[in-house]
């Protein structure tokens, strides 16, 4: 076990959660001298960076706040074997979680990143983030229902795609079959990439900070296979109320519509990996959500499924998610353009600056 590992994570007025995402790295028990964190700031003003420094971790100032740059700016940083994403918000379950994810690389040649086993709600925390940490939004539910919950993530992927190994640590897949490939970011939810592979191999992810993102379906054209440790969930505190869920929907859709050079990291960007019939699914979206009846017997599927009635919530997210696609798009039309924002939507962005 001599392989170095950089641990990434794009900060932005983050402090609040940092602490228990160090905790979390501290108490595992890969050897600590192998380990490099890397903070990727986009201009805190929280004493985020003060706090890093403190706990003995790096900083690298990202002068682009948005966080798919400070990803990028991480990647090619690291000299490291592998490379693990952690949002500022996911904090670690397991205390084996980095070791097991690079014996699963060690013993497997084909894998060249491993995912965790999904994602946990911790608790007492919001009731929305049942829902996000199952689909992330409505729209992505629509074209994949693919849960990303711990609960569920590993069957779901048994039961949609050819598993072609499976022990005590792991689950490897094989995706040659493009027809339907599942929604997979890399660059987040503690997933381990073989950095050093793919920067041999891709190097124009060096240059193009869009493509990271896309790495899941960059490395199957190569024929490698992905695996999920097993027992290996991330607590993911993603959003404090309903109401910030709202604009990070809206966020995500505005971006979609009107910054191409941002929705390329995103659903825009991912369309070109796409085939068959889920390269139209997307046009489906609309008439789902405003007949009513079919996003209201998902949410009952959902609600007799997770055992929460909280799960009505998706037939209202449904509506207002295709509320806003069409708002936009129609003030679009007229030659509305709004200012590009960061994420929490408290800054704006210099779109020469993309």
């Amino acid at each position: 076990m001599n392989k170095k590992v950089t641990i990434i994570i794009a900060t932005y007025n983050s402090k609040k959660l940092l602490e228990k995402v160090f905790k979390s790295i501290e108490l595992q028990t890969y050897p600590k001298e192998l380990i490099r964190v890397i903070a990727v700031d986009g201009g805190s003003l929280d004493l985020t960076k003060e706090f890093v420094v403190s706990e003995g971790f790096e900083v690298i100032e990202n002068p682009k706040t948005e966080p798919v740059y400070a990803k990028f700016l991480g990647f090619k940083e690291a000299t490291s074997d592998y490379v693990i994403y952690l949002d500022h918000d996911e904090v670690l379950e397991n205390k084996n979680s980095i070791k097991n994810k690079v014996e699963i690389i060690e013993s497997n040649k084909t894998v060249k990143a491993v995912l965790t086993s999904g994602y946990k709600s911790p608790p007492n925390i919001s009731f929305i983030n049942d829902y996000i940490n199952d689909f992330g939004d409505p729209f992505s539910a629509f074209r994949y229902w693919l849960s990303k919950q711990d609960l569920f993530f590993i069957n779901r992927m048994k039961a949609k795609y050819t598993l072609i190994k499976e022990d005590e640590k792991s689950v490897i897949f094989d995706f040659s079959n493009r027809s339907s490939l599942p929604i997979i970011e890399l660059v987040a939810a503690g997933s381990m990439i073989d950095a050093a592979y793919l920067k041999q191999i891709f190097p124009e992810t060096l240059e193009r900070p869009e493509l990271l993102p896309h790495l899941f379906y960059m490395l199957l054209s190569k024929d490698n296979n992905i695996a999920i440790a097993k027992d290996d969930a991330i607590f993911h505190y993603s959003s404090d109320t309903f109401w910030k869920y709202l604009n990070k929907i809206k966020w995500r859709i505005k971006n979609n519509i009107f910054f191409p050079e941002m929705a390329g990291a995103g659903f825009k960007g991912r369309e070109q990996y796409e085939n068959g019939f889920m390269k139209y699914k997307k046009y489906f979206f609309i008439p789902y959500a405003f007949s009513m009846v079919f996003p209201l017997i998902d949410s009952l599927y959902l609600i007799i499924t997770r055992k929460k009635l909280s799960y009505f919530i998706h037939l209202p997210l449904t509506v207002y998610t295709a509320v806003c696609i069409v708002g936009y798009g129609l003030v679009k039309i007229f030659g509305y353009r709004p200012h590009m924002k960061s994420y929490d939507e408290k800054s704006v962005i210099n779109r020469d600056e993309i």
